[in-house]
């Protein structure tokens, strides 16, 4: 997060001071960080809302093709031809299930978890919850500690910190005066005093939470392929509709009847049983994704 003019750093005190890192920021200080809102709360952020996950697994294709032929039985036909209809809602729900799960997973990632920071102010190591440390304040952190926010090492004795929930490196990272961490990262050895330089929404960790946390539809071989399926047999549906349609009524049939023979004889043609078997396919991938 860039400094606005007015702000200074609490680091660089003058000679006759106590050092910038021993007395971290002033109250005053502090205060005009909040009203230029350099602090590190963040806004909650959302996947895919419950309305949008409704829309997007009732208004697909293979609905529309299937509940128009399902409106057509219940109008002119018995209940007991609708049957078909089930395998609609088993497949709706199975993907709105689905995505209701991922959904509530994703709004509780999160890399950083430390409820409260130890920050230095005005000579006093306080606690503070994470909302409320601001830009260039002084960070108290120990064996144990997850690093909250990225700083800068003012004064490191002996810090060793592991990075590998960002990183992937599993060895930890020796940290001298004047390096860099990153939040998300935790205090395996030693202690030190750091200056946070990126808060809230620029810190790295809040970064990698955001992204983590959207909610993307993979475009894959099998859902493609269904897809395409799915629009051959609509387009294939409408001839054969109307000839089967018009084969009945030629027949002398009563209109509801030649409609009932119509439906009966089309909705063969539509691969439930695949939609659903595939629907269910991935609803098992996601439940062994998430045990594992």
């Amino acid at each position: 997060m860039a400094r606005p003019d007015g702000v200074t750093s609490g680091i660089g005190a003058r000679a006759d001071n106590p050092p910038a890192e021993a007395r971290g920021l002033s109250q005053a200080e502090v205060a005009e960080r909040r009203r230029l809102g350099l602090v590190n709360d963040v806004p909650a952020t959302s996947t895919h809302s419950v309305p949008q996950i409704l829309r997007a697994n009732i208004f697909t294709p293979f609905n529309a093709l299937l509940g128009g032929l399902l409106a057509v039985i219940l109008v002119v036909g018995p209940l007991q031809d609708a049957l078909f209809g089930l395998v609609l809602i088993a497949n709706s729900l199975t993907g709105i299930i689905q995505e209701l799960r991922a959904k509530r997973a994703l709004d509780h990632l999160t890399v950083v978890n430390a409820p409260k920071a130890r920050v230095v102010r005005d000579g006093s190591i306080i606690e503070v919850p994470l909302a409320e440390v601001v830009l260039d304040d002084v960070l108290e952190v120990r064996s144990g500690d997850q690093v909250v926010v990225d700083a800068i090492v003012a004064e490191s004795r002996g810090l060793e910190v592991d990075e590998s929930l960002l990183t992937g490196e599993s060895d930890p990272v020796t940290k001298a005066d004047g390096d860099r961490t990153l939040s998300g990262s935790f205090v395996v050895a030693g202690d030190a005093r750091i200056r946070a330089e990126q808060v809230g929404r620029e810190a790295h960790a809040q970064r990698l939470t955001e992204e983590a946390r959207k909610l993307t539809r993979v475009n894959s071989e099998l859902r493609s392929g269904l897809g395409r399926i799915i629009r051959l047999v609509a387009w294939a549906m409408l001839p054969t509709a109307a000839l089967l349609l018009y084969s009945q009524i030629s027949s002398h049939a009563r209109v509801t009847n030649a409609l009932r023979g119509t439906v009966a004889g089309v909705v063969a043609m539509v691969p439930e049983g695949l939609v659903l078997l595939t629907s269910v396919a991935f609803a098992v991938g996601v439940v062994r994704l998430a045990r594992r």
